[in-house]
């Protein structure tokens, strides 16, 4: 099955966080893969989906019981700043409250936001445009001034830092969903952590060569006039809980070259979930936490809620 052609914020919308510029841009991506990020959306690997997995198209709240243990949610988020997503429905709200710590996809701290600085930019005496050449140089910075993204030391920055920050709505408020989940959590003292270090999600796409970096910034430019309708929906489907039409968002776009996107899609979601349910293992055997991931993380065979179940865990929607 085909996979969607400009890479999305559902991790990407996930509140990383009140930094200005196009750090920010950046920040506000990473977790969706976020997230958001929701930002995040995927299409499924195979049109054929197992009845178990088929259970998991319609919720963002999920009970995860492990023999023995409290009880410990999931939820799915959206990296958006939109006042319908970052008021919390009550149900949110209570099992974070009553929960024993918050885990998010990443922590950022001081040194994470150098070496995130340090990974976006060319370091050699390469710049931007010497790699994409005139043209798409000149449509990528006619992009970023469109949407109202800072162009600033653009000319050094990497062909998938730019692609990220076209792939995401401009910033309004910056109190973007997980920052609000992150919020809430400290000012009741509860532990804080995270379930990838910031390395490892820049890795995802710093990691691919450069001429697949390139296609993706190409296709992502193209992209942009459908964008603001395609964030629209994403919002709709999230807020209706609907996983499913997130999937089937992404459904409606054709790649340009299928088997780039099957490797990244591989990279940004197959890969990551399976690490992130092992690392969610001893959280769970201990209970009582809540987890927020991007949503685009929870559906499908490959999803975490078909691995938790798979691996022996009561999976239940609350919302």
């Amino acid at each position: 099955m085909r996979r969607h052609s400009a890479i999305r914020p559902a991790s990407f919308m996930t509140g990383f966080h009140a930094f200005p510029g196009f750090l920010l841009a950046v920040l506000l991506l990473l977790p969706l893969w976020n997230g958001a990020a929701v930002a995040d959306a995927r299409a499924a690997k195979s049109s054929t989906v197992s009845e178990p997995a088929s259970r998991y198209t319609k919720g963002l709240l999920w009970k995860i019981g492990a023999p023995g243990a409290a009880t410990s949610h999931l939820f799915g988020t959206i990296h958006s700043d939109d006042a319908r997503v970052t008021a919390l429905p009550e149900a949110v709200a209570r099992a974070l409250d009553n929960s024993e710590r918050f885990v998010m996809e990443a922590m950022l701290d001081g040194d994470s936001l150098v070496q995130m600085a340090q990974t976006m930019f060319f370091t050699d005496e390469r710049t931007l445009e010497q790699v994409i050449g005139r043209e798409l140089y000149a449509e990528s910075v006619k992009a970023l001034n469109a949407r109202g993204l800072p162009t600033l030391g653009v000319e050094k920055q990497k062909p998938w830092a730019v692609m990220m920050a076209l792939s995401m709505p401009p910033p309004k408020t910056g109190e973007f969903l997980d920052l609000v989940l992150q919020q809430r959590a400290a000012q009741l003292n509860k532990p804080v952590s995270g379930l990838e270090t910031v390395a490892e999600q820049l890795a995802v796409f710093d990691g691919l060569p450069l001429p697949q970096q390139i296609a993706l910034l190409q296709d992502t430019v193209r992209m942009q006039a459908d964008l603001d309708r395609e964030f629209e929906a994403l919002h709709k489907a999230y807020l209706a809980r609907d996983l499913s039409a997130i999937v089937a968002i992404s459904e409606k776009h054709q790649p340009g070259d299928e088997r780039l996107y099957d490797e990244v899609m591989d990279r940004l979601l197959d890969q990551r979930n399976r690490r992130m349910a092992e690392r969610m293992t001893p959280l769970l055997r201990q209970g009582g936490a809540f987890i927020a991931v991007g949503a685009a993380h929870l559906p499908g065979e490959a999803g975490l809620l078909r691995l938790l179940e798979k691996a022996g865990y009561r999976v239940t929607a609350v919302y």
